[in-house]
């Protein structure tokens, strides 16, 4: 779209606003919008303004995790309201909140979470997102609306979270293959509860994105958003970890010095993150061939869950450097 440049009094040019653009951001006569210089652009940033975005999901006939993704994707979207439909006739639903961990790792270690009412199951999964709360409930149905208002302040303060969450989960991990904390499912329930953190960092940062697109320049958006995702995985991989600990019956302290080698790994791409230049990245590619060489020097004598372990600890080795990748595209 194109605007004619209009000249007004002595020195001042204007130019006007799209109609379809100020109704959408429901801009009115006298509203202040803020205005970034880049380079040859000028950013109008009118977000302060959005009129609120509601939705309405019906969850009759969802899984567990279509429930998530459909919520999860409302959330990450940035919808302040939410209205959840549900089956008033059905008593019991699945734990949400522990699903995935129900499933498929504590089953294995012979524990299983007791069904919840439609509300409480809700409430379990709008509790794990940030900013939101139920504030209206009825018979076949709730409403979710969005409690506070986001900032670019707190997208890097979120940011920030996974990378120390991620952090964390690092030095318990090798803490506990250190220590050969093995067959017990208590580290696996603790690995899973830190990351579920990381989860709602994550998507909070997403939400903000969305919600703040203006403030954030398309392909930073998009290196972020990738970025992200791919903290996500890395994250997962713990929870996959914690369970091979779980029902291990040897000792795993052969897989040791890998981890550790993908903690420093992950701390070179922290640095980097916040900090780039050309010497760490340097170190950071010496340290990827390191890794490998160390996995493939070890692979051959590892059995079992140590195995298994070295197998993901590699895959989260796959994922950061990947995030390094994206991070060097932000320098250009």
């Amino acid at each position: 779209m194109k605007r004619r440049v209009i000249k007004q009094g002595h020195n001042t040019l204007t130019i006007t606003l799209p109609t379809e653009w100020t109704k959408k951001l429901n801009i009115q006569p006298g509203d202040e919008l803020d205005i970034q210089e880049k380079e040859t652009s000028l950013i109008l940033n009118g977000n302060e303004n959005l009129k609120e975005k509601k939705t309405e999901i019906d969850l009759t006939g969802f899984t567990i995790p279509l429930l998530w993704r459909f919520f999860q994707s409302a959330y990450r979207s940035g919808c302040d309201e939410i209205k959840l439909k549900f089956d008033s006739g059905k008593k019991e639903y699945e734990d949400a909140y522990h699903f995935y961990t129900t499933q498929f790792d504590y089953s294995k270690l012979g524990e299983k979470m007791p069904h919840k009412p439609a509300l409480a199951m809700i409430q379990s999964v709008v509790d794990r997102f940030m900013g939101m709360g139920v504030i209206e409930s009825g018979k076949d149905y709730c409403i979710v609306k969005d409690m506070g208002a986001p900032s670019v302040k707190e997208f890097d303060n979120s940011l920030r979270r996974v990378f120390l969450i991620m952090q964390q989960m690092f030095e318990r991990v090798i803490d506990a293959v250190g220590n050969d904390e093995i067959g017990d499912s208590g580290i696996c329930k603790e690995i899973h509860t830190i990351d579920l953190n990381t989860d709602r960092f994550v998507d909070y940062c997403c939400r903000i994105l969305n919600k703040l697109s203006a403030q954030f320049s398309d392909s930073k958006k998009m290196l972020l958003f990738s970025s992200l995702f791919l903290l996500e995985l890395a994250g997962d991989e713990f929870k996959y970890i914690g369970k091979h600990l779980a029902v291990a019956k040897k000792s795993v302290k052969d897989v040791l010095p890998l981890a550790q080698m993908v903690k420093e790994h992950f701390d070179l791409y922290y640095e980097l993150f916040y900090k780039f230049n050309r010497e760490t990245a340097i170190n950071f590619g010496k340290n990827d061939y390191e890794i490998y060489n160390e996995h493939f020097k070890i692979k051959e004598n590892l059995k079992g869950e140590a195995r298994s372990m070295a197998g993901h600890f590699m895959m989260i080795s796959k994922f950061v450097l990947a995030l390094s990748e994206l991070r060097i595209e932000m320098e250009f």
